[in-house]
């Protein structure tokens, strides 16, 4: 926690010390007292901050939660809240409020300038901070990426860039899904459609890929490899899932190839990157081998038996994950002795493991839920037991609507909405900020009309604007003589003692959040907190800029303004950008 007074967590800290010592003098135990907590008044007479800790800590005290309030206020207002607040109050049950002074305010602004765009960055205590892994999108590679896809590919990018930026290590990483029966069906269908431009007869089979883009891969197929397959396909012909096991796999394998650097063409466009790129083929390849498999899943199979979890029946291997929690054991290896998808999972997160991370999140659809309890089964039987190491987010679907009627998709018939379509249609901005702007686990409808609109029902448009309007107020009074942003030293000695108004004091109490909306956002895998957020800031701003002239005949007022006006255009700049969104400079 900062102890810097100037921020909310300094100021949380210093009364929460404040609050140990009173504790302590009593003879009550200050150890692992619950953090102090500030929140903003429901009502302005109620002061500037609010903090509920006399009222949790009473029964530990032994005093009537009023009494402690009392006797907290004045404790801290005779030590370091003398030089930053006006007065105490006790409300209600025990609320201590907060009535803070100019000068609080004036060094809150001149801590906020001295950070700059580093504003926030760090927040997240050194205690707190981990090795992360987030993998998100993951899909097999068997087609476009969808408008689904894209939410995934919003969310998780968005929680990386917070938790790089409050203080986590992260490493960024995409599954490939490469091996298995739906890549096995793209070496069909692809196979149907090579058929096709040959002129043969070769519907794609039954559930199998339909979409256009297949035949586009045929024709890709067909310019590099010319007729190689022909003889197979015609020998094959009409029914596909007749070929060759050896052809669909060179199929699919070229399909893969082809279809990962669309993937990645495709998530440059929406501004998402990944550290890490992991084929599940790859987890089968390597030293270790048991039960007749080599590399992780060889190595997480004699993990699993050593642990006596593993056990044969029905010629097949099963795994007893109802010792951890499943409503039944899985199967691992099959009869017939393929391995099942479980195999593979359990192998990767062990891979994963093994590269050091202390903790891994895996954002997956709505469509895996039920696999959520099996897997932390899996993980929690893996040496070295430590369930909590592995956190399983899933995320509701997208839907789009188009002049009020939703449209839908599917990959299998063709019938998608792929997330080029997207941003062509309303831009990568509209698409990412509006693609985060609600809780991962609720469903989301993504108006396309309203995307598009210049007004203030635009959420995107509405918080570009203001950075944008502040940009056009800053550039004005630098043609003005006014410097935007001077430099400043503790307590804001560089800033003038002017005078704080009221619309002043809101905008920095709303900017003075920004930190601990970071940590909780990171904290709660909620970006649509950081989203909620930069809306209320710029509807502060233009609340300030209405009813607060910047340049003005006072020089001293026009240069704090000015500074408030900078120090708001980098939070908002800042906030967007953790978001995946530009921040223009004029519109």
């Amino acid at each position: 926690m900062s102890d810097d007074l100037y921020d909310l967590d300094g100021l949380a800290a210093s009364l929460g010390a404040t609050l140990a010592a009173l504790l302590a003098e009593s003879g009550t135990p200050a150890t692992d007292l619950p953090p102090v907590e500030l929140a903003l008044p429901a009502r302005p007479e109620h002061g500037d901050l609010t903090t509920n800790a006399a009222m949790v800590t009473a029964k530990r005290a032994g005093r009537p939660p009023r009494e402690l309030a009392e006797a907290l206020g004045e404790r801290w207002m005779a030590g370091p809240g003398a030089a930053l607040c006006e007065r105490v109050e006790v409300a209600g049950p025990g609320f201590l409020n907060l009535f803070l002074n100019d000068v609080w305010y004036r060094g809150a602004l001149a801590s906020m300038l001295e950070a700059g765009a580093d504003y926030g960055r760090g927040s997240l205590p050194e205690t707190r901070r981990l090795k992360v892994n987030v993998e998100f999108v993951s899909v097999n590679p068997t087609g476009p990426l969808h408008v689904g896809h894209a939410r995934y590919a919003s969310y998780g990018d968005a929680l990386c860039r917070i938790f790089a930026f409050v203080g986590h290590d992260v490493t960024r990483e995409f599954y490939v899904n490469d091996y298995g029966t739906q890549m096995a069906r793209l070496g069909e269908a692809l196979a149907a459609r090579y058929g096709q431009r040959m002129g043969l007869d070769t519907p794609v089979p039954e559930g199998g890929y339909q979409g256009e883009y297949v035949l586009d891969l045929a024709d890709a197929l067909i310019a590099e490899v010319g007729d190689r397959y022909k003889e197979a396909v015609v020998a094959a012909a009409p029914d596909m899932e007749a070929l060759p096991a050896e052809v669909v796999n060179e199929l699919k394998v070229w399909g893969r190839d082809a279809i990962l650097p669309q993937f990645k063409a495709t998530l440059a466009r929406l501004r998402v990157p990944f550290d890490v790129w992991t084929p599940e083929s790859t987890l089968f390849v390597g030293e270790g081998e048991h039960r007749g498999y080599g590399g992780e899943v060889g190595k997480a199979l004699s993990d699993l038996d050593r642990e006596g979890l593993l056990y044969d029946e029905g010629g097949a291997v099963w795994l007893k994950t109802t010792q951890y929690g499943d409503d039944k054991d899985r199967v691992l290896i099959r009869s017939s002795g393929e391995h099942t998808y479980f195999l593979s999972d359990i192998a990767y997160h062990r891979d994963k493991m093994d590269r050091g991370f202390a903790h891994m999140i895996d954002i997956w659809g709505a469509d895996h839920h039920g696999y959520v309890p099996r897997m932390k089964a899996a993980f929690t039987a893996l040496p070295p037991h430590e369930p909590d190491r592995l956190e399983l987010i899933i995320g509701q679907m997208v839907s789009l609507l188009e002049s009020g009627e939703a449209r839908r998709m599917s990959k299998r018939r063709g019938d998608i909405v792929t997330v080029d379509d997207l941003i062509d249609a309303i831009g990568v901005d509209a698409a990412r900020f509006l693609l985060v702007g609600r809780s991962h686990d609720t469903t989301l409808e993504l108006d396309i009309d309203l995307a598009v609109q210049q007004s203030s029902n635009n959420p995107v448009y509405y918080v570009q604007y203001a950075h944008a309007r502040i940009c056009s107020i800053l550039r004005n009074l630098e043609e003005s003589g006014v410097r935007p942003a001077p430099e400043a030293g503790p307590a804001g000695e560089a800033l003038p003692a002017v005078s704080v108004g009221a619309h002043e004091r809101a905008l920095l109490r709303a900017l003075a959040r920004f930190p601990d909306v970071l940590v909780s956002t990171a904290d709660q895998r909620t970006p649509n907190r950081l989203h909620a957020y930069l809306g209320e800031l710029a509807a502060e701003f233009h609340v300030f800029y209405r009813n607060c002239r910047v340049l003005t005949d006072d020089a001293g007022v026009t240069a704090f303004r000015a500074a408030l006006c900078a120090v708001t255009r980098g939070t908002l700049a800042s906030g967007l950008r953790l978001l995946g969104v530009s921040a223009p400079e004029s519109m």
